[in-house]
């Protein structure tokens, strides 16, 4: 486990402080684990090109109401859904740096953008009230980022956690 305190943490606000994460983070984080991830893993195994984060899993704080008919919808751009806690970290490194585009709800899962292949493209689905730190590591790692942003159905834990629902026709036009 590698653990540090946030390296600018000026206004204690995760929300502010989160964008302006230095890039020398990034290139480290990609050099430390992207060759372990490529040599160290099981090599054999392969990840879609086009990813859809799902949260089927149950251990979110916030949820797609509609998620089947969202990924039914993915699925016909040729999406594959990924729960990003069957992997283990090195996988996850593997799925991020291997996929052309990548679909999924606003939530830490996104951490793993840090490994992607520049212009690797990036759509959040988000509530309305979550914050900007997505786009901003997309962008600073020269991601092609976009969003779907909605008011959410519910606001649950911090105003952020709020489930949302995406209209189908919506999602088309952003794919």
């Amino acid at each position: 486990i590698i653990a540090t305190s946030h390296t600018y943490n000026f206004l204690n606000d995760p929300l502010k402080d989160s964008l302006n994460i230095p890039l020398w983070i990034f290139n480290y984080l990609r050099k430390q684990f992207l060759n372990k991830a490529f040599f160290l893993e099981n090599n054999r195994k392969k990840f879609s090109k086009n990813i859809y984060i799902s949260r089927k899993d149950g251990k979110s704080l916030r949820y797609i109401i509609n998620e089947n008919e969202v990924f039914q919808t993915l699925k016909k751009f040729d999406f594959e859904e990924v729960i990003l806690s069957d992997y283990n970290f090195l996988e996850q490194v593997k799925i991020f740096n291997n996929a052309n585009y990548i679909v999924g709800l606003h939530g830490a899962g996104f951490a793993n953008l840090v490994f992607c292949k520049p212009n690797t493209k990036v759509l959040e689905l988000m509530p309305n009230t979550a914050g900007n730190v997505i786009k901003n590591l997309a962008i600073n790692n020269r991601l092609i980022y976009n969003c779907l942003s909605v008011k959410p159905e519910t606001l649950n834990f911090n105003n952020q956690s709020g489930d949302i629902f995406i209209k189908l026709d919506i999602l088309k036009n952003k794919i």
